[in-house]
This record gives C-alpha cells, structure tokens and sequence, in this order.
C-alpha cells in the first residue's frame, strides 16, 4: 500500500473547488438553491472519523504490544518466552489504513467542494446565512477527515526492522554489500 501524497490531497481540493464554484454558479442562474450538505451530516463525519480514528488506536497498542513483549524477551535471553499473539491479523490493520486513506481522500473532496460554494456565497450572501454557515461548518469537518486519515497511516506503520538477522550480511538489489552513509 503506497503513503498518501499531499500533493494529490492539495489537486483534489483544488478539482472539487473549483466544481463547486461552477456548480453553485450553475445552479444559481437555474434558480436552485447552492448544492451544501446539511448541518446534521456533520454528526456522521464526526462519528465516522472517530471510528477510524479508533481503529487505529486498536492497531497502534496491538502493534506496540508485540514490541514490548519482544523487547521483554530479548532483555532476558530465555528461550522459553515466546511473543504473545497478536490480537489484530495483519490484513485488519491494511483495512483501517485503508479507511484512514479513504477518509483523507473523501474529506479532501468534501473540503473542495464546499470551499468553492463558499467561494461564490460568502461575499454575496454573508457569513451569517445558513448555506455559509453550513458549508464552512461542512469545510471545517472534513478538514478534520483529512487529519484524521494522516494520523491513522501514522498509527498503522509498521516499526523500522531493528537488525536482528543475528549476524547475517545483507546486500542490495544488485547483489553488493551496502555502504554506511556519511
């Protein structure tokens, strides 16, 4: 699974923006209303968030739990101390970085779309009327997505390999034993 780029974060916000301002414009000279989710679906991207962000907290203690243990048996050399099992398989893990990857990408599109209303409401209808109102509380939750996706691919790495090959030589791809960087 590859790590989020910020860049494709920043185009995607950049794309629903701008769809947004065109679609409020639109819609607008047809006589429709502007395009903004309700207030009340700021309690399901606040409650799924913090299900993610939840998920991620179980992977990260999991993944620390195995650390510790590990750490505990390496300090005592006894051969009769085994790692606890894990209580996580590894694929639940990849599922909820998966989750925290989809929340930071919908958030992203949920954050553009709606900062492009704002875009074209605010200035004419004020920040007090209940479409800006709703779009900047909208913005403002899925920003939090966006956090929310970056801190649970965070959670969900994996440590760095501490070199316990005990004693073995290991080469690059081309075959050659590699060099301590200065």
């Amino acid at each position: 699974m590859t790590q989020m780029r910020p860049l494709w974060l920043l185009i995607i916000v950049s794309g629903a923006a701008l769809a947004g301002y065109l679609g409020t414009v639109v819609m607008a000279a047809l006589g429709y209303t502007s395009p903004v989710l309700p207030l009340s679906s700021v309690i399901t991207l606040a409650a799924v968030g913090l299900i993610v962000l939840g998920l991620g907290l179980v992977v990260w203690r999991d993944q620390r739990r195995i650390e510790d243990a590990a750490d505990r048996t390496r300090r005592q050399e006894s051969t009769g101390g085994s790692r606890p099992a894990r209580r996580l398989h590894p694929l639940q893990a990849v599922r909820v970085v998966a989750a925290g990857q989809a929340c930071a990408y919908a958030g992203a599109l949920i954050t553009g779309w709606h900062a492009g209303v704002l875009i074209d409401l605010a200035p004419a209808a004020g920040v007090g009327t209940p479409n800006v109102t709703a779009a900047l509380v909208v913005v403002i939750g899925g920003l939090l997505w966006v956090i929310i996706g970056f801190v649970v691919e965070t959670l969900c790495r994996i440590p760095p390999d501490r070199g316990d090959g005990l004693g073995e030589t290991r080469f690059d791809d081309d075959g050659t034993e590699p060099h301590a960087a200065l």
